[in-house]
């Protein structure tokens, strides 16, 4: 038996003497038709380095030592009713100063909150911000909503001191909604992007028992959101809207600049958000260890696929495990390609018992037909703007509208020079192909797409069970604030003729 081993820029082939050291649980057939393709090859490397421009710094303000500070997770919430304000606050995130930002709950990264599948959560929000900062709208990404639950970007709103109430009742097309790591943050029309830069951002966890018990679990389950920003003199985050996107130098890892976290020698299962408006990472792990890929934004693979490097764009959501056996007393790092910077530290140094393991087989993708219907998305610049079809995004206009309970086959192609991450709300969606080839094993089914510049994506989603408007954006908050957005509204099926 052969195993596949993604690298980012090759296949790398391993006999099964060397696979059944540690790689026994993946399939033989967990890479798909790869072997001529590899991991994306990430032909756009080195422009991804920063998608747009960096915020204005004014004076450097001094990095603290590296991996000074442990990592920190926010607080948990995993009641039915849950109240977050939307506040401002000062957070210690660098030497000296604290940086104001606007926040859920008074953190950065925003209360987490974590609620098991099929049961209702209604999560008020309360705007407490001054006047200047604006209405307010929450979108849970990922989610599967009420169209007046989604968090439109133009109805709906929370006035200043003001609330509103969403309700998630944790179902989809009949079932329970499959485990997964959402997240929710602003998406008001026109200011996504300084909003989502000030910090209003959290995490949103959904667990199934209908996945596998024997994943890292409890504390051996980590949830991660990257972010990069910008630091004045005086620590604060000035925000300067760019089109192509606004970018900073220093990486945040829950909120801290490069933390460090003590490990065991064992699994753990790391959920990674890339919360940043606009940056790419391409993760790797000092040690050369690959990654064991379990999961996207939209729930557990059919099969798990190692992975030695990991693209991530803004959005974008990676469930995978590591394994620091055999690392007793080393430190390993969690390094970004791109920007040859280390973003966290795991210090192995406790010896933990591990009972945790990775089946060969994790969750089949559910059956969603085949399309009726296909619709062709161009995501281009027009007339200087960020456009789909040519359009900018216009509240008062639907550009589809799919009728309830019918599957589709929607094209992405990418024109520009810049990639796109694509984001469809209300449905997951499942891959069809990449410039005319098969699929990633790893990108079976998604909500958000990454579009490299030049490439054509096919994808394929079902509308099950809410009528209403939703968005289609590009992910790179900039990109959508300049117009890179639509609406499409799903219907009613056309009632039959009478006979």
């Amino acid at each position: 038996m052969k195993t596949q081993i993604i690298s980012p820029l090759r296949i790398v082939l391993v006999t099964s003497a060397l696979a059944a050291a540690s790689l026994t649980f993946i399939s033989a057939g967990g890479a798909g038709s790869h072997a001529a393709r590899g991991d994306k090859p990430d032909k756009d490397l080195t422009s991804n380095i920063a998608q747009g421009k960096t915020a204005p710094a004014g004076t450097a303000t001094p990095s603290p030592s590296p991996f000074s500070r442990p990592l920190v997770f926010p607080p948990v919430n995993s009641n039915a009713n849950i109240s977050i304000g939307i506040d401002e606050a000062c957070v210690q995130i660098l030497d000296g100063p604290c940086t104001n930002m606007w926040t859920y709950g008074g953190s950065y990264p925003g209360v987490t909150i974590r609620r098991p599948t099929g049961q209702t959560t209604h999560v008020t929000f309360t705007n407490n911000l001054n006047a200047a900062a604006g209405e307010m709208t929450v979108h849970n990404h990922g989610n599967h909503s009420t169209a007046i639950n989604d968090g439109q970007p133009d109805s709906f709103l929370i006035p200043t001191g003001g609330s509103r109430t969403y309700t998630y009742d944790g179902l989809e097309d009949g079932a329970n909604q499959r485990g997964k790591m959402q997240f929710y943050h602003d998406h008001r029309m026109d200011v996504t992007g300084r909003n989502i830069w000030m910090g209003l951002t959290g995490m949103y966890i959904v667990d199934d028992p209908a996945d596998p018990p024997t994943l890292p679990s409890g504390a051996f389950d980590l949830p991660l959101a990257i972010a990069d920003r910008q630091f004045d003199a005086n620590n604060q985050i000035p925000y300067v809207f760019n089109p192509d996107g606004v970018t900073g130098d220093k990486i945040l890892v829950n909120g801290v600049y490069q933390p460090y976290f003590e490990a065991g020698d064992r699994k753990y299962r790391l959920r990674i958000l890339n919360a940043s408006n606009a940056r790419t990472y391409y993760l790797t792990l000092s040690s050369g260890d690959p990654f064991i890929q379990i999961g996207t934004e939209s729930g557990l693979l059919p099969a798990p696929v190692v992975r030695t490097g990991m693209r991530i764009g803004a959005a974008e959501r990676l469930d995978v495990v590591v394994d620091f056996a055999g690392k007793l007393g080393q430190s390993i790092y969690l390094t970004d390609v791109l920007t040859g910077a280390p973003l966290l530290e795991f210090r192995v140094n406790q010896h933990t018992v591990d009972d945790s393991s990775v089946p060969a087989t994790l969750r089949p993708l559910p059956d969603i037909g085949e399309p009726t219907v296909t619709r062709n998305w161009s995501f281009d610049k027009t007339a200087g703007h960020w456009t789909i079809n040519g359009l900018r995004f216009d509240p008062n206009r639907i550009d589809a509208r799919p009728v309830l309970g019918t599957t589709e086959r929607w094209i992405f192609t990418n024109p520009t020079a810049k990639a796109h991450t694509v984001h469809i709300h209300d449905v997951a969606q499942q891959c069809i192909s990449r410039d005319g080839a098969a699929c990633y094993p790893y990108e079976t089914m998604k909500e958000t797409w990454y579009l490299d510049p030049g490439e054509t994506l096919e994808i394929k989603l079902k509308f099950t069970d809410h009528l209403g408007v939703y968005m289609l954006h590009c992910h790179i908050v900039e990109h959508e604030d300049d117009g890179m957005m639509t609406q499409f509204e799903v219907v009613r099926p056309a009632p039959s003729p009478r006979p």
